[in-house]
């Protein structure tokens, strides 16, 4: 698997200049420690891939054990405490042994698994295969599309497709309403992207039968 290198390091760079347009501090924006959780890596790996290396190879089982019990351990329900064990389980359609194994590291979940898990703790479909250097990406892409929006929302509208809103000007716009509009248009065309992929698998299953 090709590591995404150069786009990380575009990807930086544009973050950098938006920082200096907006007036943000790039620092506060690539907070290391709070990246590192996001994308599910240590704060080591990020500092690494920040100063244009590639962190080493993790063996692929080790990588995913020991995200599952990283999405146990840094994302707690609204109490602050990891998520109850049985809703873990009956998320993953598990039983409660099992799934405590799973989330302490001591097994290994199937793609079925892996995909209800990242389901129920809300993180991306590749949280617990992508490499550091793809789920920085990620990350840094949600941070450059926040920054596109705040800096010219009708500019990131166009970049998603919307060249022209019926019966209104974008210029009529209030700032406000203007991001609001471009994040769901973002959100819907996300939403679709990801039945696009369901339609893609069950097509794929059919052909196979």
């Amino acid at each position: 698997m090709s590591e995404p290198r150069q786009p990380l390091l575009n990807a930086l760079a544009r973050i950098g200049e938006l920082c200096l347009v907006l007036g943000k501090s790039r620092e506060d924006v690539l907070d290391v420690p709070r990246l590192a959780r996001a994308a599910g890596v240590t704060a080591r790996e990020v500092e690494t891939l920040f100063d244009g290396e590639i962190p080493p190879d993790e063996d692929p089982d080790r990588l995913v054990r020991r995200r599952v019990r990283f999405l146990y351990e840094a994302h707690p329900g609204g109490d602050g405490r990891p998520r109850d064990i049985r809703e873990i389980a009956a998320a993953i359609n598990s039983t409660t042994t099992w799934a405590k194994k799973l989330v302490h590291g001591q097994a290994s979940p199937n793609i079925h698994v892996g995909s209800a898990l990242c389901k129920f703790y809300e993180v991306d479909k590749g949280f617990l295969t992508d490499s550091p250097a793809e789920a920085l990406l990620r990350e840094l892409r949600h941070i450059l599309f926040d920054l596109e929006v705040e800096a010219d929302p009708e500019q990131a509208l166009r970049n998603l497709g919307v060249v022209h809103i019926s019966g209104r000007n974008p210029n009529q716009f209030r700032y406000e309403e203007l991001t609001a509009l471009t994040r769901m248009v973002a959100e819907v065309a996300s939403t679709l992207d990801g039945v696009k992929d369901k339609l893609a698998r069950m097509g794929y299953a059919e052909d196979e039968r």
